[in-house]
Parts: C-alpha cells; structure tokens; sequence
C-alpha cells in the first residue's frame, strides 16, 4: 500500500500543471532534488512491495524493477508531462528520475541485504 500511495503522490506532483506548484519548486535545480527524491522513494518502496523475505530476491527481480519502474517509467513520465500545461519534456529531469530510481533499487538491496527491519 505504501508504495501505491507514494506512486499517486509522485504522479499528482509531476504531472501537475507548473502554475499550480508552490513557488519554493521554482528555485533552480529543486525540482532536479524532487524527481530525485520522489523517484529514489517509489523504486525503494516497490521493490519492498514486491520482494518478500519468504521470496528470494534474484538479481533478475532487481533488473526487472528496475527497468520497468526505473527506467520506462521514468521516460514515460517525462513524455506525458508535455502535454501538461505550463510543463515541458526535460532530458534533465529524466537524469534526475533515472538516478533516484538507481539509488532507490540499491537502497532496498543493501537493507535486503543486511536483513534490515525496514524491508
């Protein structure tokens, strides 16, 4: 559950018409720190969402996430986002989705990894 509410908040953001973000988004390079942060949040909570302990997580699941969420997903949000008013296709903003939705993956493999409460 959590990860879908974190892809609808992340959804509701970036696909918002930019006059109705709040004036602090208009800061040079915050919304490259949100794509970031929004993108490294949803790819730690999906991989959580769909790697159980009971489940071994293989090296093709983390591809897998990875380039479903991470990379087409990414890319797709951009795409869509041009027909957003007052939004536009950012190649930047699509560095920005595709290294949070790195860090992310990574995130949630070494907490797997180290058998962490948080995953």
């Amino acid at each position: 559950m959590p990860a879908i509410l974190w892809l609808v908040l992340l959804l509701a953001l970036i696909l918002s018409p930019g006059d109705k973000l709040p004036s602090a988004a208009k800061i040079p390079g915050l919304d490259k720190v949100a794509h970031f942060s929004l993108f490294a949040g949803l790819l730690l909570l999906w991989n959580r969402a769909l790697n159980s302990r009971d489940k071994k997580f293989t090296k093709q699941i983390f591809i897998t996430n990875y380039l479903v969420f991470g990379i087409i997903f990414a890319i797709l949000v951009e795409v869509i986002q041009q027909m957003v008013p007052n939004r536009a296709f950012d190649l930047l903003d699509i560095v920005a989705n595709l290294s949070g939705s790195f860090v992310g993956t990574v995130c949630f493999y070494i907490l797997y990894r180290k058998k962490s409460k948080l995953v």
